[in-house]
């Protein structure tokens, strides 16, 4: 159900109503504005018109579409407190349609310059589907996790939209830009394990959908020798992150099993500026 909201969402944005596309920024927090604060629409219910007495009313038959079953409370990641509100699911939209109308213009790595906003639906639907995480927080974290970093967003935006304990983990999830890029890489490795669970769980399916998407498309200009030093350096980030979502990191061991060289020595990134 949650990726059928978030496509659903999606779609409107890109394509429709309830709004046309917004103009390219061209820098600071007010560039792409916000349409959260436009008072709610009232939908007036539709009088059912009578049938002519001379015309027999017409018997329809519906169909029902197959439905996946739910998923057990037991085998959900989250306990059942964090199970969907009519609240959470609207506010998940809403961050879908926020990430969509930020992430408007920008286009990821791979050859076919693939629109950005596929990568976090794609992270949020790896914690819905293989992850079971039902976690609102999380789950918008994720729809959210590079707005900071890549955007003209702001924390204070996102607390404002979406509350402290969202803006909290995103936080957590956004790259200090005034590092290097080694550095970076450096830092997520030798931090990974002071992480919050929700940062830890969205970590994993950050990385997990890189992965892939990288075994799908090599990214343009990437050579097969990047492609494993980077293999290799998401599986000693998700070194930090283990015990925090089984399903994913058996996933996540699928694909380092393929593409990853051996062990690096354990102070390798201490000694990369």
């Amino acid at each position: 159900m949650i990726r059928s909201l978030l496509v659903i969402c999606l779609t409107q944005s890109v394509w429709g109503a309830p709004y046309k596309a917004l103009p390219k920024a061209n820098g600071g927090r007010d560039a792409l504005p916000l349409m959260y604060d436009a008072p709610a629409v009232i939908y007036r219910q539709e009088q059912a018109r009578p049938v002519p007495q001379h015309q027999a009313p017409v018997e329809v038959h519906l169909r029902e579409s197959p439905r996946e079953e739910p998923v057990p409370r037991t085998h959900r990641e989250d306990s059942g407190e964090n199970l969907m509100t009519s609240d959470a699911i609207m506010n998940i939209v809403k961050a879908t349609d926020f990430a969509s109308h930020k992430h408007h213009y920008q286009r990821r790595k791979d050859p076919e310059g693939s629109p950005y906003i596929e990568h976090p639906v794609a992270v949020a639907h790896i914690l819905t589907q293989l992850g079971k995480v039902s976690n609102p927080v999380v789950i918008m974290a994720a729809l959210l996790h590079d707005t900071v970093e890549d955007t003209d967003t702001t924390f204070e935006e996102i607390d404002r939209e979406f509350g402290p304990k969202v803006k909290s983990v995103v936080a957590e999830l956004t790259d200090n830009k005034h590092m290097t890029k080694d550095e970076r890489k450096r830092w997520q490795i030798l931090h990974a394990a002071e992480s919050t669970h929700e940062a830890k769980l969205v970590k994993l399916a950050d990385k997990l959908h890189n992965l892939r998407d990288i075994e799908r498309s090599l990214p343009v200009n990437w050579t097969e020798e990047r492609k494993t030093q980077y293999f290799n350096w998401a599986r000693d980030v998700v070194a930090g992150l283990r015990g925090t979502n089984a399903p994913i990191e058996a996933a996540l061991d699928v694909m380092f099993a393929k593409y990853c060289t051996a062990t690096q020595k354990p102070d390798f990134w201490k000694t990369v500026v």
